[in-house]
């Protein structure tokens, strides 16, 4: 895999400034770093690339290779990506900023690459790679199957030796010395001794600590005559024969390093493994313990050491980099908008970083008006605009850059930002083609054949149904269309057929059309009218949608109310202006106004009108409104009777 990882990043199309750089090109802490804040478990040696997303190329943020994974500070909660088993990768339709990974069993990630789709072509790369080695490995299979292999002459039966030879095989040591081989041990009881007797020779088991010492009594002792005697000789140490007692703490560091070295332990299962003793494992434990402890400790202070003159500089860099914003540097803006939306180098920041994301937007930095656009998209630090998105995608395009081109075509073909014109987006990439953009020619003849195909599907897929149900699902299979174009007017049609048969579901699908005007014009009443049919038949979505509207209405009304109240009111009708005092302080179809309130009452009392002198005097006297007031009460409670009586 490494292989075709390293091929991947250094030929994919999309190369640039931001990409991927081979592991090798990079500083040694610029990966630690990467190591360290979103790949932890991997060693520097595993490390085939890595795309430095930081601004000063730290490594704390972007995308790091291995020969088996990808890792993103994105996703590292989610952990990383497998390369083995992936089936392909796309850019999602809607969000240029994220990708969804597919894998061979058929389940899905999805990444947030935000700007960075070299992510997704290196992906590909590697992808296709891994195809073509499988394709030509079956191809090679097959191959070698179709070939009939020619049977290998037999080998000649080596004669057993005799015992002279075997004898003539006995090594010579030092001072002609017969030193014989060591015969290999069988089971049971057989000894050495009887061995020997087997083999028809008389021999005498002689031990010496070393060859010197074998050659100083041999030459002293005239018993054994070397021509014509024969004697086994073994070497050993000394030491092995009087091995001092082994103590308690040397065997567990001897048993560890042996346990170390050993590649096929287990800890014990069911396939007979060799098992480890429960002791072993308390050795080990205690043993890892004081080490891991004193390890622990001494990294943490060294860490801590340089994690704080780290900070130290990059608190220098960002403060730097802030005045370069401040005089109007357009990638600098971009920069420190990115690093305060992280939380990079200084305390996260989204209302700061949103302020120098339109900055740079406005200098027309494309990075920064893409941001922009997908923020007004997505609703995110900004209330959802359409509107405004496709406003910064055509802002983008306009600057000539290819980035904001193609996020203007995109954004057209799949509708991201709310309008969608497959036509017009097609348009973008022809004139991008025909200027010489390769990718540009590819997409579009991509997005062409992916439309025919769609749409044969769709129209193969029309029919004619009888029943609701039928009418229920051709009305869900317009509305959803063929992946590029939607059909709402005839999604109307189905849905009207199905919900004059009681169909619920329909029901309320007509009412959204009539809510929204998707496929036929808006009707509120139309509306209200199918919504209340759905939600009879305790239709969840319709009663909160019904309700819903109902408010709204309400208000409305109360709204109208008001304003032609405060009319007459204006104009000196008495009435009127007792009715805008209660609305005042009521907060009804207007905003609650108490000292309003109040003084279209007195206005009324001034007109003869005893119940708005009334009206005053309960609102002193009670406390509701403003504080009580017993002498304001009394006068105003007098003003009323007074008026009373005229």
């Amino acid at each position: 895999m490494r292989k075709w990882v390293e091929y991947a990043v250094e030929n994919y199309k999309g190369k640039n400034s931001f990409g991927f750089q081979l592991a090798k090109d990079l500083k040694e802490r610029q990966i630690e770093r990467a190591i360290e804040r979103y790949a932890r478990g991997v060693q520097q040696k595993e490390v085939t690339a890595i795309l430095d997303t930081s601004a000063f190329k730290s490594g704390k943020t972007g995308f790091l290779l291995t020969d088996r994974y990808l890792y993103s500070d994105k996703c590292k909660d989610d952990g990383p990506i497998g390369l083995t088993y992936l089936k392909s990768v796309s850019v999602k339709p809607e969000n240029n900023s994220s990708c969804v990974v597919t894998f061979q069993d058929g389940s899905t990630r999805e990444i947030d690459i935000s700007v960075f789709l070299d992510v997704v072509d290196v992906l590909k790369l590697i992808i296709e790679q891994k195809e073509k080695y499988e394709a030509e490995e079956k191809e090679r299979e097959e191959t070698e199957e179709g070939t009939e292999e020619e049977p290998e002459p037999l080998e000649e039966m080596e004669t057993p030796k005799t015992q002279r030879e075997k004898n003539e095989d006995v090594q010579q040591g030092p001072l002609g010395i017969t030193i014989e081989p060591e015969l290999p041990k069988e089971t049971g009881e057989t000894t050495e001794a009887a061995e020997l007797d087997k083999m028809g020779t008389s021999k005498e088991l002689v031990k010496f600590s070393s060859l010197d010492e074998a050659e100083s009594v041999l030459a002293s002792d005239g018993s054994h005559n070397m021509e014509t005697s024969e004697m086994a000789i073994e070497i050993v140490q000394i030491d092995e024969l009087d091995e001092p007692e082994e103590s308690e703490e040397a065997r567990k560091m001897r048993w560890l390093a042996d346990f170390i070295q050993s590649e096929e332990l287990d800890w014990g299962d069911d396939t007979g493994a060799f098992q480890v003793s429960q002791l072993e494992k308390d050795w080990i434990d205690e043993i890892d313990g004081k080490t891991a402890k004193a390890s622990d400790e001494q990294n943490l202070t060294e860490q801590g050491e340089t994690e704080d003159e780290e900070d130290v500089q990059e608190e220098a860099l960002f403060d730097e980099l802030l005045k370069k914003a401040e005089v109007g540097e357009p990638e600098a803006m971009f920069q420190v908008a990115e690093l305060s939306y992280e939380g990079n180098y200084t305390v996260k920041d989204q209302k700061l970083a949103l302020r120098w994301y339109r900055e740079a937007a406005k200098l027309e930095y494309v990075p920064a008006m893409l941001k922009m656009m997908r923020f007004y998209e997505k609703g995110e630090m900004v209330k959802q605009n359409l509107k405004l998105s496709m406003s910064w995608a055509k802002k983008a395009a306009a600057t000539g850059e290819a980035e904001g081109k193609y996020a203007l075509a995109e954004a057209y073909i799949y509708g991201g930002a709310g309008k969608q014109d497959v036509e017009e987006g097609l348009k973008i990439l022809d004139e991008m083609a025909d200027d010489g953009d390769e990718k540009a020619l590819q997409k579009a003849e991509d997005i062409r054949q992916k439309v025919k195909r769609a749409k044969e599907r769709f129209d193969a897929g029309i029919r004619q149904p009888s029943t609701a149900s039928g009418n229920y699902e051709m009305g869900l299979y317009c509305q959803t269309g063929d992946g590029f174009y939607t059909y709402p007017k005839e999604a109307v049609q189905y849905f009207l057929k199905a919900a004059e048969k009681e169909h619920v579901h329909a029901q309320y699908q007509l009412a959204l059309a009539y809510h929204t005007g998707e496929g036929t014009k808006k009707n509120e009443d139309e509306c209200v009218k199918w919504l209340e049919k759905a939600a009879a038949k305790s239709h969840k979505e319709a009663t909160e949608l019904l309700k819903e509207i109902q408010e709204k209405q309400r208000i409305k009304r109360e709204k109208t109310e008001f304003k032609n109240h405060l009319r007459q009111a204006e104009k000196g009708d008495a009435y009127a202006q007792a009715k805008v005092a209660e609305l005042y302080l009521n907060g009804v179809g207007v905003k609650e106004d108490i000292q309003k309130g109040i003084e279209w009452y007195e206005k009324a009392s001034e007109t003869d009108e005893g119940y708005a002198a009334r009206q005053l005097a309960k609102i002193y006297s009670e406390g509701r409104y403003v504080l009580k007031d017993d002498e304001k009460a009394a006068y105003w409670r007098m003003i009323g009777g007074v008026l009373d009586e005229l």
